[in-house]
């Protein structure tokens, strides 16, 4: 997978360190977390309407960091509670962050230039009963903090494939998972991945 850079010092204001895993686990339900994520795709196949017209683009934003618009997608990120009891976790807030990792033919990931404000987003909680999912739409290949600092695109037809990490904390926190001073211990939700085909439009 090749990885674009902008050459400019990036002027996003981050204010929270991220959890991230870089290489998703190979098999995220034998994880002993009470919150299993999961990736769907509503919609698994997606045109490419000038993948040499893109590659340009992308060649050229390394100059400004201004990247084009990653694709639309139509996925949904599961967060089901896999327990007999409720649990509590961070459902937004700067702490809360989705990351997507694309592999393929061709598959390109960048950080645009992007600027965020100054003020920290407390993490908000939401209890999820036993048994029940949480559903979070995923409308673009575009993620990370505040969920714009990183972009993903395919610029080649092919088969691909995603996968998705979600950083939150649950409460009480996990076996082996230090508690801040709220009770929240920060965890990493890993997803398996899923196969998406690109063709020629």
């Amino acid at each position: 997978m090749r990885r674009i850079l902008p050459p400019l010092t990036a002027l996003a204001l981050v204010l929270f360190a991220p959890l991230r895993a870089d290489e998703p686990k190979k098999d995220p339900s034998k994880s002993d977390l009470p919150l299993q994520l999961r990736l769907v795709a509503k919609v698994s196949t997606y045109k490419l309407s000038d993948g040499k017209e893109l590659k340009k683009e992308l060649e050229d934003a390394k100059k400004t960091g201004r990247y084009p618009e990653p694709p639309a997608v139509d996925l949904v990120l599961e967060i089901t509670n896999r327990t007999d009891k409720d649990v509590e976790f961070w459902a937004a807030g700067d702490p809360v962050q989705v990351f997507l990792q694309l592999k393929g033919p061709e598959a390109v990931t960048v950080k645009p230039l992007v600027i965020s404000t100054l003020e920290f987003r407390v993490p908000k909680p939401m209890t999820l009963a036993a048994g029940k999912t949480h559903k979070v739409p995923v409308t673009r290949l575009r993620y990370g903090h505040r969920g714009i600092s990183e972009q993903a695109y395919w610029s080649e037809p092919g088969e691909y494939t995603l996968s998705a990490t979600f950083n939150t904390g649950i409460k009480p926190a996990p076996k082996g998972v230090k508690a801040e001073d709220d009770g929240f211990g920060r965890v990493t939700l890993t997803s398996d991945p899923i196969k998406v085909k690109v063709d020629n439009k």
